[in-house]
């Protein structure tokens, strides 16, 4: 008999388990911005190339029932699209797969211009790390500072300043409308 009553006690305990686990909400956005375009340009007689870039910055997060980041992961990719002084695109190859800044990890290189020697992968990391546990209002509202004309929003944050010194406000903006469309 205690054997049959230690059964349906587990039992009741992992569908308890269950429907918390099931209280999860999932969210997933993509924001997409356009820096500033590079004009092509006829100098010295020679042709140089004009640059439009464009950003698409990624969220996926995960929120508890109280709405506490559980998870939370970011990404961006950044294609360049190429013309000429005509305003045509150069000729390439469109179809090739752009790795993300996450995939080129030490190879995107922001660590020769990083003030604390860490690289895009390890910053964003950081942000994800502080942002466990938080909900995303605590996030949207966190203090930023204006470090420069590149980075307007730089985490004002004593938790952060040793390790994130890139411009976040994409980051929570995307965080902000992919946790709107948790479900």
């Amino acid at each position: 008999m205690k054997k049959i009553i230690l059964l349906v006690l587990m039992a009741l305990l992992m569908v308890s388990m269950l429907t918390v686990a099931l209280a999860d909400t999932h969210g997933l956005a993509v924001i997409t911005t356009f820096g500033a375009v590079k004009n092509a340009e006829i100098k010295d007689g020679e042709m140089y190339e004009g640059v439009a870039p464009i950003d698409s910055v990624s969220c996926s997060v995960v929120l508890d029932d109280n709405g506490l980041i559980k998870s939370v992961r970011f990404d961006v990719v950044q294609p360049r699209i190429k013309f000429d002084v005509e305003g045509k695109l150069i000729e390439g190859d469109y179809t090739t797969a752009i790795p993300s800044k996450i995939d080129k990890g030490d190879a995107y290189g922001m660590i020769k211009a990083s003030p604390i020697g860490k690289e895009w992968f390890e910053q964003i990391a950081a942000f994800e790390e502080y942002c466990i546990g938080k909900t995303v209002d605590e996030i949207a509202n966190m203090p930023t500072k204006n470090a420069n004309e590149d980075h307007p929003s730089v985490p004002d944050v004593a938790d952060l300043t040793a390790t994130v010194t890139m411009n976040v406000s994409e980051f929570i903006e995307v965080l902000v409308k992919a946790a709107s469309l948790a479900k």
